[in-house]
């Protein structure tokens, strides 16, 4: 620092010092030449580590704008600061540098709601260091923050790098869902939980993951307490025959005109006229419950119970428990009860994201489909069973058994009648009369009184690219039935969520003219003459490249090689 005439150096430096402010100097190559104490607090630093430090180590960008450099940078306490620069007239000090935390206001509150939260949460550092640690995660490891901020994460838990789903999601940089884990703390403290774990995102490069984590004992308690009365129910109901309570879908609720679901709809009705198992896959939101519902209710077995579980809901060892059964000391808690093999006897058992589960229980699964004998956790008897098994996956099955997610075994088992549920993108004729089918349900749910959905919100619903599929439409158009006024009877696009309305289904690069004489037909024909034009200028622009052409259309090689026949596309 310079000497100023009449006041000390050492006066200037206390008061450089003691400013509430962050303040650090920059030569003219943006070397740190000074640093004041608040500043050495913020970024957890010390002057004899940042003297001579290029700016660029503690911020990876910058800029300078009209004599004034702006920056954000990350503080290893987990704070956001803001740096402003401005420059000086001086030889040897070129910049001086405010820090201030930036937006605290609003981390306080979104402090505020992960301590308000009941689940335990935790978040790490691309390195693994400990950077938030919530009130409830406190309660449930018997720790203060304090002692684990800050910290690497195989520290504080006896869990080495490669069993941390933490460490995991970085590594693999995806989420790891609705996992058991059980680990013991530094204090001693042994804890079972159920964990997801979501990688967190900075500009495509991972810099760090968060937990969120449940109590496993009060989840076990909730799952016992599930199927103690499901095990009631089924004694109690035993001489019921009729499976009407449990399924309300039929092949009449499925809607669609197109080629593609009236096949797939065909297929399933030969289906259900055998007893053989049947593996359904489609995407999210594509309606493979609505399948199975309806194989079920048009099968000979119609008249007995249909049981579903999502197998991706429910830890495995609990999963167990509740497909096999069990008897009184199988575990402790444990009672006589049976399992879903034996209360869907004579019916259906739909096994919802079979992919979901450990390769070990899909093993068991096996043995039971082999040998049609179920034996209950812990006893040593065999129950013959005569159970259909409907399981919905949404993975490819290739994939699945190539990472390790599917049995081979079990798949082929599994899919004597195989159905792929169509997408939505791949069948956008029946956006019409998926649309019209939708307006008549929330009239009714909503008390509304709409007529119709305009001709510019039906293109908008045409060209949206649909990734949560038919749901994702049906709830599109709740949301749009729910904004508009009681006294209008028109779906305007201002009613539609406003992604649809910015995104189309990234056909082309440039904006397609098409026209298309309007003349008295069906709306069908009138999208067929549409789709045909599309396809065809997606085809000359790809040099009627195949494969490219379906991935810009997103819809699969074998859908637009049966629309090139259709169309006679040439």
């Amino acid at each position: 620092m310079s000497k100023n005439k009449g006041i000390s150096s050492e006066l200037i430096i206390e008061i450089f010092n003691s400013l509430p402010q962050g303040v650090i100097i920059l030569d003219k190559d943006y070397h740190i030449i000074d640093i004041n104490q608040k500043a050495q607090e913020l970024l957890v630093t010390s002057k004899v580590r940042a003297l001579g430090k290029p700016l660029k180590e503690l911020c990876q960008q910058f800029f300078v704008q009209d004599n004034l450099i702006q920056a954000i940078v990350d503080s290893p306490k987990g704070v956001r600061v803001k740096i402003s620069f401005i420059e000086l007239n001086k030889t040897d000090a070129r910049f001086m540098l405010f820090l201030e935390p930036e937006s605290q206001f609003n981390m306080d509150i979104l402090t505020t709601i992960i301590n308000s939260i009941d689940d335990a949460f935790l978040v790490v550092d691309e390195q693994g260091r400990i950077i938030e640690y919530n009130d409830a995660l406190q309660r449930l490891d018997g720790l203060l923050k304090e002692q684990v901020l800050g910290k690497h994460l195989t520290s504080i838990y006896n869990l080495s790098e490669s069993k941390s789903f933490l460490l995991q999601a970085i590594r693999q940089r995806k989420p790891i869902l609705d996992r058991y884990q059980n680990y013991t703390t530094i204090s001693g403290k042994n804890l079972s939980i159920m964990c997801s774990t979501f990688p967190l995102f900075k500009n495509n490069k991972v810099i760090g993951a968060v937990s969120i984590m449940k109590d496993y004992s009060k989840i076990k308690e909730l799952s016992d307490k599930i199927v103690e009365l499901q095990g009631q129910l089924f004694n109690n109901n035993s001489h019921l025959k009729k499976s009407s309570k449990t399924t309300k879908y039929s092949f009449d609720d499925i809607i669609g005109a197109s080629y593609s679901i009236k096949q797939t709809i065909k297929w399933a009705k030969r289906a259900a006229r055998s007893s053989s198992h049947v593996l359904i896959y489609g995407k999210t939101g594509t309606g493979k419950e609505l399948f199975a519902q309806s194989i079920h209710n048009a099968s000979p077995r119609a008249n007995n119970p249909f049981i579903a579980i999502n197998c991706a809901a429910i830890p495995e060892n609990l999963l167990e428990g509740i497909l096999f059964g069990t008897v009184k000391g199988a575990y402790t808690g444990a009672v006589d009860r049976p399992g879903l093999f034996e209360q869907a006897n004579r019916g259906t058992l739909l096994l919802d994201e079979i992919n979901s589960m450990s390769i070990g229980l899909q093993a068991k699964i096996l043995r039971v489909l082999q040998e049609g004998m179920n034996r209950r956790l812990g006893d040593i008897h065999e129950n013959p069973v005569d159970v259909r098994i409907i399981s919905n996956i949404n993975v490819e099955p290739a994939i699945a058994i190539k990472e390790k997610q599917l049995r081979e075994d079990l798949y082929y088992r599994l899919s004597a009648v195989y159905l792929e549920i169509p997408l939505l993108s791949e069948r956008k004729e029946d956006i019409p009369l998926l649309t019209d089918a939708f307006i008549k349900k929330y009239n009714n749910l909503l008390c509304k009184n709409i007529m119709r959905i305009s001709e510019e919100s039906m293109n908008l619903l045409i060209n949206y690219s649909w990734p949560g599929n038919v749901r994702e439409l049906q709830h599109a158009i709740e949301s749009a039935m729910n904004l508009i006024k009681d006294e209008e009877t028109v779906l305007l696009p201002k009613h539609f969520p406003p992604h649809i309305k910015r995104t189309t289904d990234g056909i082309s690069d440039n904006t397609i003219n098409i026209t298309i004489p309007l003349q008295d037909e069906p709306l069908a024909e009138t999208l067929s003459k549409l789709e045909r034009v599309v396809i065809s200028h997606v085809l000359e622009k790809n040099k009627w490249n195949i494969s490219r052409t379906a991935r810009k259309l997103d819809i699969k090689r074998q859908s637009l090689q049966y629309r090139i026949r259709k169309y006679d596309i040439k």
